[in-house]
């Protein structure tokens, strides 16, 4: 149940925001209002050039790594929720890939897509010669927090064009969107100016049932109503990304989906957040049977589509977590900046602790205890017994996955998050920058 003063958010001044920004010339914007630069990531297409990123404008740089392999085609055939984007934009953002939308194709209306991925890594919607390979493992550096946000800008500096500052917006002579024909050519030059929402959110907190509530809370103002659960998820699947994140971890966005880790780094287990139109797809009919989806909606139908809009699947979410944060001495900053994903479960569920700062607002009513846990770590093993208890002490649950990846997973496997009643997307606190 909730209670208080949480109003609906309609997306309408959203959308015509959006079509005013691209309406305007490209030196005269960055980002669509309501947002702002909060980072630039520039990668050039040659092997052995440094990457790098900066939080100030351009006025200092941290080198990442070196560029692997350049790209020397296009992806003509990018997958069904990238023609959703804006063109010369990011499709994606992910622990395994970064997915640039550069216009559709004039004959199928499928978007075609450049990507950035990680060191060995070349998988899913990314193709060999359609992806420059970054010298960063997955998981890590612009695939582990200093990513976009899906619909940030993606600029072009072509080779031989200029070699224009990137001091501070407008940019300098030399730099467009990405053209509807544009092909990686040696030495092109592409800026990713990940953008954020003025108001910043802090949590997304969806209620796990039919007709639960998906409720915002930002740093200022009361919470609002931005959604609707139209099906819970219950159960996990087989996502593969998923071996590149930690428990509570997301794995990936783009603006039909949100993929979430339940195992941890290393193993396969999640679950994903989709809107209901993209749930009714023809590609999608799998939806309707299995258990490893939630599906959500706007609050009011005569919204329209959920599918490239914020808070869910636009300019607010990106992976951001590395594997030896608390190896450092400034573990804390390091949490505190990160992504993750909290539950409530129902009573006598075996719980893993979130600590004193997960006390549920006054606002959100509900009969369980008063903090939110972590979400449960639960991962796919050949090796384990087809009929695999929930182990006690909220350890790791292993459940049985078949050697052959046609057949159905076991039962328990679409039950395992019966028990979660709630789920909390945790924003990033603070603004961390590392020195390595």
């Amino acid at each position: 149940m909730w209670r208080g003063r949480v109003r609906p958010c309609h997306i309408r001044p959203y959308v015509a925001g959006l079509l005013l920004w691209l309406a305007v010339p490209l030196f005269a914007q960055t980002v669509p209002p309501g947002y702002h630069e909060d980072l630039r990531l520039e990668v050039t297409n040659t092997a052995g050039a440094v990457y790098r990123v900066s939080r100030d404008g351009g006025q200092t740089w941290l080198e990442i790594g070196k560029v692997l392999t350049a790209a020397g085609k296009i992806n003509p055939r990018g997958y069904r929720a990238a023609s959703w984007v804006p063109d010369s934009s990011v499709a994606a953002t992910a622990v395994n890939a970064i997915h640039l939308k550069i216009g559709p194709d004039p004959k199928t209306g499928r978007a075609h897509m450049l990507s950035l991925v990680p060191q060995g890594k070349i998988e899913g919607d990314a193709l060999p010669q359609a992806a420059i390979v970054l010298g960063t493992p997955s998981g890590l550096g612009v695939f582990g927090g200093l990513g976009p946000t899906v619909g940030s800008p993606v600029l072009l500096q072509r080779a031989g064009s200029g070699e224009g500052g990137l001091e501070s917006p407008p940019y300098t002579e030399g730099w467009e969107r990405l053209p509807p024909d544009w092909v990686p050519a040696p030495g092109d030059k592409l800026l990713v100016v990940r953008m954020v929402p003025d108001r910043a959110l802090r949590y997304l907190d969806l209620e796990n049932v039919f007709g639960g509530r998906i409720v915002a809370t930002y740093s200022e103002g009361a919470p609002e109503i931005v959604g609707t659960v139209f099906s819970p998820v219950t159960g996990i699947g087989r996502f593969e990304g998923t071996r590149d994140a930690d428990a509570g971890r997301l794995r990936a966005n783009h603006a039909g989906v949100l993929d979430v880790s339940t195992s941890p780094y290393g193993e396969v287990g999640g679950f994903q957040i989709i809107p209901w139109d993209h749930a009714n797809d023809s590609e999608m009919n799998y939806v309707r049977t299995n258990h490893q989806w939630m599906v959500v909606g706007p609050v009011n139908m005569a919204e329209g589509s959920s599918e490239s809009k914020p808070p869910l699947f636009w300019g607010n979410l990106y992976p951001s977590w590395r594997p030896d944060d608390l190896d450092h001495e400034d573990w804390f900053a390091r949490l505190l900046s990160r992504c993750m994903v909290l539950c409530q479960r129902a009573p006598g569920a075996v719980t893993q602790t979130a600590g004193p700062g997960g006390i549920v607002p006054d606002w959100h009513e509900m009969s369980l205890a008063d903090e939110w846990e972590l979400l449960p770590a639960i991962a796919f093993s050949q090796q384990a017994p087809p009929d695999s208890p929930r182990p006690p002490g909220g350890r790791l649950w292993l459940l049985h996955e078949p050697t052959d990846p046609h057949k159905p997973l076991p039962p328990v496997a679409g039950n395992c998050l019966a028990d979660v009643v709630a789920l909390r997307i945790s924003l990033p606190m603070e603004r961390f920058w590392p020195g390595e």
